[in-house]
């Protein structure tokens, strides 16, 4: 029996990323990622192994992909938005803000994602690295803006906190039925810490540099 009649006596094949990203989402979060091996994914989404490892190279990279994206599309809007005359902070939290919007809209899948990436210990060491790139982009942004090196304090302080903030606001807001409820949370939470930082950032940049936003 080939595989197209096997297929036609089971479940419809299906072909797309979506689809199978979608299918590997539900069987990490029923069996643990670890648990979850690629041939399941297979049969799960009604393909072969050699059609997941088309779109991914590994298994992790099913739940790492999206996120290596939001970290590359924040880069792109800070960047874009580093020689306008608003305060550093105040780009910072609108870029993040939006971002995020971004991926809400991008993939229905950024709950169970994060949900994951947050509460798997097979996941835990790559998670630190991922956030660690995710926070280096808001310090790189601010070091570009006021002149300084991205390994000092300052900048990567910076970085740490809104990272540390946007991870707060996501964890706290998981189980909100609305997406509009995360994306408010974070603008407000986001507003505060970057009033508080901004201060500090001011006194701690301003001398000796062109832009003390």
């Amino acid at each position: 029996m080939n595989e197209q009649t096997r297929r036609s006596r089971g479940r419809p094949a299906v072909s797309s990323r979506a689809d199978i990203e979608r299918a590997a989402m539900a069987l990490f979060a029923e069996h643990g990622f670890s648990a979850t091996t690629i041939p399941m994914i297979a049969s799960a989404s009604g393909v072969s192994r050699t059609s997941v490892f088309r779109y991914w190279g590994s298994k992790s990279d099913i739940v790492w992909a999206e996120f290596d994206e939001h970290i590359a599309a924040l880069a792109q809007l800070l960047t874009d938005r580093t020689d306008t005359a608003d305060a550093t902070m105040d780009i910072v939290r609108r870029s993040v803000v939006e971002n995020l919007d971004r991926s809400i809209h991008a993939s229905s899948l950024w709950r169970e994602r994060f949900t994951l990436i947050d509460s798997s210990d097979e996941l835990r060491s790559e998670e630190a690295r991922r956030w660690l790139a995710w926070a280096s982009v808001i310090a790189d942004f601010v070091a570009h803006r006021h002149a300084i090196d991205p390994a000092d304090p300052v900048p990567q302080s910076v970085g740490g906190a809104v990272q540390g903030a946007f991870v707060a606001v996501l964890r706290a807001q998981l189980s909100g039925p609305r997406t509009d409820t995360v994306l408010s949370a974070l603008d407000h939470v986001l507003n505060d810490v970057g009033s508080l930082i901004q201060g500090w950032l001011y006194t701690k940049t301003a001398l000796g540099t062109n832009t003390p936003h």
